[in-house]
């Protein structure tokens, strides 16, 4: 069975460069999530501020599942595709429904997932009661700012 998961995970990713870490729930994992997508986003060819707004999402995400998933470990995956990087967070947690977050901040936060959405050019969630799956797109930017 983990034979045909592993196949199955090598077609789907053919002809893209993949990174995944399963990463404990704990803050001092936040950085080695940080730094990945910094080198990612240049493997990808980005401008620094666009490294610098990947790095942001991506602590934004795992912050989240830290925060709120209430699980041991989550995984972060990363593929550069072309000139942008594809970005898949998920986790095991309870999952939630996004028409209950109000976008203001209260004790719980609030501003993580407005804030993921300024940063990235695509955003698909997926939350259910067995989990989260978030995945964040990033295209480079031409040094003048215009999207590749």
């Amino acid at each position: 069975m983990e034979r045909e998961i592993a196949e199955k995970r090598n077609e789907e990713v053919e002809g893209q460069d993949l990174v995944s870490l399963i990463l404990p729930s704990s803050a001092e994992y936040v950085m080695l999530a940080r730094l990945v997508a910094g080198q990612v986003g240049r493997l990808a060819g980005f401008e620094p501020e666009d490294v610098y707004d990947l790095k942001l999402a991506v602590t934004e995400a795992v912050t989240n599942v830290i925060r709120h998933a209430a699980v041991d470990t989550y995984e972060v995956e990363y593929r550069v595709v072309g000139r942008s990087v594809e970005v898949t967070v998920t986790d095991t947690g309870g999952g939630f429904q996004r028409a209950d977050l109000t976008g203001q901040p209260d004790e719980q936060g609030g501003f993580g997932l407005t804030v993921i959405e300024n940063l990235v050019d695509d955003l698909v969630l997926d939350s259910k009661g067995d989990g989260t799956r978030m995945k964040m797109v990033r295209r480079a930017r031409d040094p003048g700012g215009q999207q590749a």
